[in-house]
């Protein structure tokens, strides 16, 4: 995958500065400021609640944001150049009942005027096991179909910067191998991937960073040995442990206890 997009001097390809947003009086963001290197996983955990999606939302532009700024690829979000280099995978898919797979993917296609993409979404249909319900609605899928199909949209452009919400829910097993397989050819092309997630297992397979929000602010941020640091805990906790310590903001009192990674 070609990379045409500009990368900050430190390597960043998605960037937030003190980015605050409220929705009706209630915070949503309160100032949540990090980085996502080009060519790395960095995964996004915290709690229900915590701005998760709504940081994704306004990194794809359709979220206008109080204060601060979010740049991807060194274009302001929302842009026509930030939409050019990013693509999302909605926790929640946003498909047509009556629109069949393939013609969800020609949208896509359309939409953003790929060229040459026949072949990567022939080859993706078949990875992510959609290529025998090409021609099936969306509305006759089951639920982890629809999110296949979500995934093969998000990926299909080829996109410099890559967000997926949860996108390890209602996966089988061989699709879940298949996403974290084509999420490491991304990164080794250079992209930047942010995954949010709640299934901690998940993060230790795929990210190499990882950033805790609370609160709609980044509480911690770094490699599990950093992120120990921050909660007091010892060398021996896993990334649950820490997780649970950071955001309950007690330090874990038997670290030793934590199961062995």
């Amino acid at each position: 995958m070609a990379k045409t997009g500009q990368v900050g001097r430190d390597g960043a390809g998605l960037r937030f500065r003190g980015v605050v947003k409220s929705f009706g009086g209630q915070t949503a963001l309160a100032g949540a400021s990090f980085e996502c290197p080009a060519g790395v996983v960095t995964a996004l955990i915290g709690p229900n609640g915590a701005g998760k999606s709504t940081l994704f939302r306004a990194a794809a532009g359709s979220v206008d944001l109080d204060a601060g700024e979010i740049t991807v690829r060194g274009h302001p979000a929302g842009t026509r150049e930030a939409q050019r280099r990013l693509s999302l995978m909605p926790e929640q898919p946003d498909l047509y009942p009556g629109v069949s797979v393939w013609e969800h993917v020609v949208f896509i296609a359309l939409l953003y005027r790929l060229s040459q993409w026949r072949e990567r979404a022939v080859e993706l249909l078949e990875r992510f096991g959609l290529a025998g319900r090409r021609d099936a609605l969306a509305h006759e899928l089951s639920q982890g179909m629809r999110r296949r199909l979500a995934l093969v949209m998000a990926l299909v452009r080829g996109a410099d910067v890559l967000l997926l919400d949860e996108p390890f829910n209602g996966l089988d097993p061989r699709s879940a191998a298949e996403l974290r397989l084509l999420v490491g050819e991304l990164v080794q092309d250079g992209a930047s991937v942010l995954v949010a997630t709640h299934v901690l297992g998940d993060v230790d397979r795929l990210a190499k960073r990882t950033i805790v929000l609370q609160d709609g602010d980044v509480i911690a941020h770094g490699t599990l040995a950093e992120l120990r640091a921050s909660a007091g805990v010892g060398g021996e906790a896993d990334l649950e442990s820490t997780y649970l310590a950071l955001t309950s903001g007690v330090p874990n009192p038997h670290p030793a206890a934590a199961r062995p990674r």
